[in-house]
C-alpha cells in the first residue's frame, strides 16, 4: 500500500480517538447537592458612549474668532476580564450561584477641533492660521460587580446553564479632563507656536449601587468532575451623573465652558465573553 495513503489513514485515524476520548469523556450528570467551582477569563464590552457638542456660541462671544469642528465623544473601551464563582445545586437542575467579576475598562476622549486665525486673536499680528484637536486624560476603577444567582442547567455531557440574578457594584472613581491648545507650525522663518490652552474637568467617586446581570453558556465536561465553560454575561446598574468643572485659577472662558457642557450621563454597564474551566465537588 502507498505510503501516503497509509498515513493518511493514521492520522484521520488518531483524529476519531481524540474526537472520542473527548466526546466519550464519562461526564456524570449534575446532581442535587454538588458543589462548582469555576474560573473564567475574557474580555469586557461596555455600553457607555456620549457625545457633547462644542458651540463657540457657548463659551465665548458671538464674534469671538473661533470655529468647532464635530463634537467630542467619551467611550468606555474593553480589556481583560476575571471572573469567579461558586455553585451550589440543591435539585439536578436548579442551583445557587455567587460570583465575582472585576473587568478593566478604558474611558476614552475622541473626536472635536478647534481652529481660528491669529490675526483675529491678537492685534496687530499677521493672518496665520491655528488649530487643535481635543485631547484626554481619564481614570477610571475596575468595574466588580458582585452577584448572587438561580441558575438553571440542563443537559449531562454538554450542558447548557442559563443565570440571572441581582448585582452590586462598590464605589467607583471616575475623571475625565479635556483640553485643546491651539498651535501653529507652518510659520515660515518660525518654529512651531502654542497658544495657552482650555481645560475643563469632571470627577467623583460614584457611590455603590445594585443592578443585575443576565449570562448564558454552555459546560463541556471532560471528566466526571471538570468541565469547559464558555459564557456571555450582561451586567446593568442605574446611571450616574457627573458635571464638568474647571477648578481654580480658571478662565472665564474655561468657566463658561464647564457650564455649557451637558453632564456625564455615565452607564456602568458593560456585556462580557468569557471561559475556563469549572470543577465540581
Amino acid at each position: 500500500m502507498d505510503r501516503k495513503v497509509i498515513e493518511r489513514r493514521a492520522c484521520r485515524g488518531a483524529v476519531v480517538c481524540v474526537l472520542a476520548t473527548v466526546l466519550g469523556a464519562s461526564g456524570a450528570p449534575a446532581s442535587a447537592g454538588e458543589v462548582e467551582l469555576a474560573v473564567q477569563v475574557g474580555r469586557s464590552l461596555p455600553f457607555y458612549e456620549q457625545s457633547f457638542a462644542l458651540n463657540p456660541g457657548d463659551f465665548v462671544p458671538p464674534d469671538y474668532p473661533i470655529e468647532t469642528s464635530g463634537a467630542f465623544n467619551l467611550e468606555l473601551g474593553g480589556g481583560l476580564t476575571l471572573s469567579g464563582g461558586l455553585t451550589w445545586r440543591f435539585s439536578d437542575v436548579v442551583g445557587l450561584e455567587a460570583r465575582v467579576d472585576s473587568a478593566k475598562v478604558e474611558l476614552e476622549v475622541t473626536g472635536g477641533r478647534v481652529s481660528g486665525d491669529l490675526g483675529d486673536l491678537v492685534p496687530g499680528v499677521p493672518s496665520i492660521p491655528v488649530s487643535g484637536d481635543l485631547s484626554g486624560e481619564t481614570q477610571i476603577d475596575r468595574l466588580t460587580p458582585v452577584s448572587l444567582n438561580l441558575q438553571v442547567g440542563v443537559g449531562d455531557q454538554v450542558r447548557f446553564v442559563i443565570s440571572g440574578g441581582a448585582s452590586y457594584i462598590p464605589a467607583t472613581t471616575v475623571a475625565a479632563t479635556v483640553q485643546v491648545r491651539l498651535g501653529a507650525s507652518d510659520i515660515p522663518g518660525l518654529p512651531p507656536i502654542t497658544l495657552p490652552g482650555l481645560s475643563v474637568t469632571a470627577a467623583a467617586t460614584l457611590d455603590g449601587g445594585f443592578g443585575g446581570n443576565l449570562g448564558a453558556g454552555l459546560r463541556i465536561a471532560v471528566s466526571p468532575q471538570v468541565a469547559f465553560v464558555v459564557e456571555g454575561r450582561a451586567f446593568g446598574f442605574p446611571t450616574r451623573e457627573l458635571h464638568w468643572g474647571s477648578g481654580s485659577g480658571s478662565s472665564a472662558i474655561e468657566d463658561a465652558l464647564a457650564d455649557a457642557l451637558d453632564p456625564i450621563e455615565f452607564q456602568y454597564g458593560f456585556f462580557q465573553a468569557t471561559g475556563g474551566l469549572a470543577i465540581t465537588f
